[in-house]
């Protein structure tokens, strides 16, 4: 998931003085054929003739261009400045009209722009790497800089080179242009009147047939004849999604060219007239969105990595379909919630993926969000100050207009209407989403443009590690020369122990440790450059093992951090084919799959003399994964007791394989057939997974003692387990997984290989629904962690910002619920129980734990007919025994009180169904003198009674007696703030204070002088006469005076404040 950071960063580029006096010439000739409402203009803004109208990326993500009415901007991404501007004149405005959109040729050579007068313009992008756009000076000498140069690797001044626009040819259109695609060889153009779609070749054909064209009504796969509104192309995918005018979306493929021979020659040419002939076909698709009013398709965005199509509806609702194959099998895959009204947000104005396919961003008419890929809503800007957003024109935060990703991902550019202004704006993701390792997941490794952010609070203690502190996070620049060169940084790697870090950027790599605070770079720059991480990367201790792929070809490295990175690694394992994921299984064993579809199994072997990699078998999967390029990750389990005493060589074997396939997790079971050769059996155990944690992996928590907890442990009948019971009870073997919506699990990844196949309804998962994208599983902690962003909007300062703020939520009661309810396995419960007893907030997990089952129980008891059954086997008296078990009677008296008035009224019998009378606890929790829980048992007793007297007039004396007696045990022990508590009870039974007054007397505070209430009187000559105490408040202090009346001063007052004496005497 991406998560917006700090603060954007705003760029403009307005042009020349004499170009700003020709847009202004232009703007006022223009003025009389319509104008914009001044409400949508902010005075900060040029005007229209300035304002952007489209922006777009290229493929290779170096260069973006813009254009407005009159100009097109080409700007380099990094640094972000403008490389070269076009302003086209008054007799070219003329003749072709103004500028409508841009578009990149795939390979970044060529622009197309689309104007208004119907004509496509190209440009040719040419670089001239003997000049320099961008060049910085230096106040000090040649010899200063080359020794800069040396000192950190690079040389600024070399400048950014300059690019030069060519004005390559104009084309008209005759028939109109609604949309255009750019692909490799030819721009696709869909026509107005009539509604066509043409294929015009980037460059002229000697024969000049450069172009053909096919009617909508001669495609039989179009089910409306509405011309074409919109069209967008994915590469990767080799699809496209047209959009018709009525709201119809299509999944479209570009048929192969196919030629016909001319009745008087032997050469064969294209046709360019559309006919439904084979032989002319050029178009084949399906219609995968048919519109139910108001539900027309109107913006579309492909998902290549997910095999998605996400598509905006005029109603402003998502939908995303699943395209499973090219012949039309698209069937509905998810929609996108959002939490907000439709009347808030506007209309949709733009939809885009992030490259890597994790996330979507969303524009509206008032706004935008993010989601992550499969439903869940990220950060938004409809809960803003709209007011402190207009007044600081932070246009961004209202509307936008056009967005695209750059920096892999890293950053995205949003444009606004009406508005000369591009804003960029960073964010910050999960390391899992570039390099797939349940490492990076459970320690919470973040990366963000220039730096990476890992979570520390595994090692701290429990209630610090849950906290919102900014020193739970550990931060680090990237380093300034390899980020320079091998920008934007896209893959990161934590190590389990959280010790070590990796990143990789276009080329090479660089390492981190976490303890000393160091990077450590290859020194020798061609060496860097010699190679690009592809693959994944993972660690071992200090051993970093990378997949790369290189001039030569693919190889697995050994790299160790304790030696400088240099020409030659540990070690070097060459392959034939790609790899396309590696990483660890158990504490020495790694698991490397390629292209070939053959998962292979080595060993790591480190000594003294440095690593090597010994592989002890291979698993080939030939007709059981079809596409091993959407392999995401791999994970075995291979049983303890081949783990502890088996031979590694036959580890294959004995394994279950567990493949993330795009969105599906597929478990491989192995087994053998009749003729005792190895077959696996092939179960879809869940899928819209956006990711998945298999916590036998994690070495660093499951075989390590850990780190003593601040609280000793609590003595239970749990603790008659043994540690080897402890440890069969434990999630040492559980799967995680999410799926958009909620987090799912397994306590025991083992229990799915029991089942039969293909039936997964009774395996023992259990769901547990999240307000938050969980980030981590602090399994230690019975934690899952999050982060969600939070937008501040300050009033000293004129710019809103984007700021992480940690999200928990206890996972402990939703698995103790399903043990103990669901699956009734009391033994693991109390396991479970165990393992966690010594976290400080143990009972409050016990607490939600009631409070969930009670609410359930209480919505449930209306259709329950057989109560009898149900007093005996429900869940709620089972989980009231559990507690009385596993925690010690003050806690458990406590936890229940705590629940029971954190629920309704009307709940309260529901739950004493089950329990003793109040007035029993009560007493029980006055034995245990626990006081505190003994009052609140009381207020629950007052409840109870008050709910059961209709009568209008309420007797406070029925409760005097047990406030006396417990109001006497907190004076004993010197707790006055429950006695407080007490008399504002008594206060709120009986508001006229008799039953109060009694109360004290009973109690004894006016026996005996006290500090409660003591009175001093000052007479009218100055002498200070203290009186006697009164026993019922009734007597008076001032005989034998003629003074006016006395003043009372309290000593804890602090006296007269104009008075030097601590008294004011």
């Amino acid at each position: 998931m991406y998560w917006p950071c700090s603060v954007p960063q705003i760029f403009a580029y307005h042009g020349s003085s004499a170009l700003a006096a020709h847009q202004a010439e232009e703007a006022e000739a223009g003025h009389e054929e319509g104008s914009r409402e001044d409400v949508e203009k902010n005075d900060s803004t040029d005007d229209d003739s300035n304002a952007i109208v489209d922006l777009q990326a290229a493929r290779h993500d170096h260069l973006f261009a813009t254009i407005s009415p009159f100009r097109l901007d080409l700007w380099s991404t990094r640094p972000l400045v403008v490389l070269a501007s076009l302003s086209r004149s008054s007799k070219s405005l003329e003749t072709y009209g103004k500028n409508l959109g841009v578009a990149f040729k795939p390979d970044g050579s060529t622009l197309v722009i689309r104007t208004a007068g119907a004509y496509l313009m190209l440009y040719s992008v040419e670089s001239d790497q003997t000049a320099r756009v961008l060049q910085q000076q230096y106040g000090y000498s040649q010899a200063k800089r080359q020794n800069v140069m040396r000192s950190f690797g690079t040389d600024e001044t070399a400048g950014v080179p300059e690019v030069l626009l060519r004005f390559r040819r104009a084309i008209k259109i005759d028939a109109g242009i609604n949309s255009i695609n750019a692909l490799d060889s030819e721009i696709i153009v869909a026509t107005t009147k009539p509604a066509a779609v043409q294929c015009i070749r980037w460059d002229l054909q000697k024969d000049g047939s450069n172009a053909v064209a096919q009617l909508l009504n001669r495609m039989d796969w179009i089910t409306q004849k509405s011309s074409i509104s919109t069209m967008i192309h994915d590469r990767a995918m080799n699809l496209s999604v047209w959009l018709s005018q009525d709201g119809h979306a299509y999944a479209v493929q570009r048929m192969k060219p196919q030629l016909t021979r001319a009745p008087s020659s032997d050469e064969s040419v294209p046709s360019s007239k559309g006919s439904t002939n084979p032989s002319t076909r050029l178009f084949d698709g399906y219609c995968f969105h048919k519109p139910e009013s108001p539900s027309g398709a109107t913006f579309a965005s492909i998902n290549a990595r997910f095999s998605l199509i996400a598509v905006a509806t005029s109603s402003g609702e998502i939908i995303c379909y699943s395209a499973k194959d090219y012949a039309g099998n698209i069937p509905l895959s998810h929609t996108f919630r959002a939490s907000t009204s439709p009347s808030s947000r506007g209309a949709i104005t733009c939809l885009i993926w992030s490259p890597d396919g994790y996330c979507l961003f969303v524009g509206y008419k008032h706004g935008w969000c993010t989601w992550s890929v499969f439903g869940k809503e990220g950060a938004s800007t409809f809960h803003q100050n709209l007011t402190h957003a207009e007044s600081n024109a932070e246009k961004w935060l209202l509307a936008v207009q056009r967005a695209t990703w750059i920096g892999a991902g890293g950053e995205i550019l949003l444009t606004t209407p009406y508005d000369s202004r591009i804003w960029k704006l960073e964010m910050s993701r999960s390391a899992a989403m570039g390099c797939f390792s349940c490492a990076n997941l459970v320690r919470a490794l973040l990366q963000t443009p220039t730096e990476l952010t890992v979570y520390r609070g595994h090692e701290l203690p429990d209630l610090t590690s849950i906290s919102n502190e900014a020193s739970l996070w550990h931060h680090a620049e990237y380093p300034h020369v390899y980020l320079h060169n091998q920008w934007p940084i896209k893959s990161c790697v934590v190590s389990q122990d959280g010790r070590y870090v990796a990143i990789a950027g276009r080329r090479g790599l660089a390492h981190y440790s976490l303890q000393s605070g160091r990077w450590k770079t290859f020194s020798d720059l061609s060496v860097e450059s010699s190679f690009a991480v592809r693959g994944g990367m993972c660690w071992f201790n200090h051993v970093l093992a990378v997949a790369t792929e290189n001039t030569s070809g693919y190889d697995l490295r050994l790299y160790s951090r304790e030696l400088e990175l240099g020409r030659f690694p540990l070690h070097n394992e060459a392959f034939s084919m790609p790899i396309v994921f590696v990483g660890p299984s158990g504490e020495d064993s790694l698991l490397v799959y390629t292209y070939e579809n053959i998962l292979y199994h080595y060993i790591l072997n480190i000594t003294d003399r440095g690593a090597q990699l010994v592989q002890v078998g291979q698993i080939a999967f030939h007709g059981i994964v079809r596409a091993p390029s959407r392999v995401r990750s791999v994970s075995w389990v291979v049983p303890d007791s081949q783990l502890r005493n088996g031979d590694p060589s036959r580890d294959v074997e004995f394994a279950s394989v567990l493949f993330l396939v795009d969105d599906k997790l597929v478990l491989l079971q192995a087994s053998r057939n009749e003729k005792d050769e190895l077959k696996y059996d092939m179960r879809v155990v869940a899928q819209h997974v956006e990711y998945y944690i298999l916590m036998r992996d994690q070495i660093y928590f499951n075989f390590s003692t850990g780190l003593d907890e601040s609280a000793p442990p609590t003595p239970s009948p749990g603790s008659a387990f043994t540690l080897r019971s402890q440890q069969n009870y434990s999630l040492r073997d559980s799967l995680w997984i999410f799926n958009g919506d909620e987090l799912r699990l397994w306590p025991d990844v083992r229990d799915l290989f029991h089942h039969a196949a293909g039936d997964l309804n009774t395996s023992p998962v259990l769901s547990m629904s999240i307000d938050f994208y969980p980030l981590s599983i602090l399994l230690t902690k019975g934690v899952v962690l999050g982060i969600e962003s939070e937008l501040l909007q300050r009033r000293d300062v004129n710019f809103a910002q984007f700021r992480s703020s940690i999200r928990t939520q206890l996972f402990l009661p939703y698995i103790l619920r399903h043990q103990l309810c669901e699956a009734n396995d009391t033994p693991a419960a109390f396991g479970l129980a165990n393992q966690y007893q010594n976290l400080s907030y143990f009972p409050h997990a016990l607490e939600i734990l009631l409070h969930n089952v009670l609410d359930d129980e209480v919505d449930r008891k209306p259709t329950l007919r057989d109560k009898e059954e149900d007093e005996a086997q429900g869940p709620l008296p089972a989980v009231l025994s559990f507690l009385q078990l596993v925690l010690p009677p003050t806690t458990y008296l406590s936890t229940v009180v705590q629940c029971i008035r954190k629920t309704e009224l009307s709940s309260w019998r529901t739950l004493f169904a089950h329990l003793p009378p109040p007035l029993t606890l009560f007493e029980q929790a006055l034995e245990l003198e626990d006081l505190k829980t003994a009052g609140g048992y009381l207020i629950v007793l007052q409840g109870l009674e008050e709910g059961n007297d209709e009568s209008e007039s309420y007797d406070a004396r029925k409760f005097e007696g047990y406030v006396i007696r417990l109001m006497k045990l907190a004076r004993q022990k010197g707790d006055f703030e429950l006695c407080a508590e007490l008399a504002r009870f008594m206060m709120g039974i009986d508001p006229r204070g008799d039953a109060l007054r009694r109360v004290i007397i009973g109690v004894g505070f006016r026996n005996k002088p006290t500090l409660l209430e003591p009175t001093r009187t000052v007479s009218g000559a100055g002498t200070l006469q203290i009186p006697r105490s009164r026993s019922k408040g009734t007597e008076e202090s001032s005989e034998g005076s003629s003074s006016p009346s006395p003043v009372r001063l309290s000593p804890v007052s602090g006296g007269d404040y104009f008075s030097n004496s601590p008294g004011g005497y």
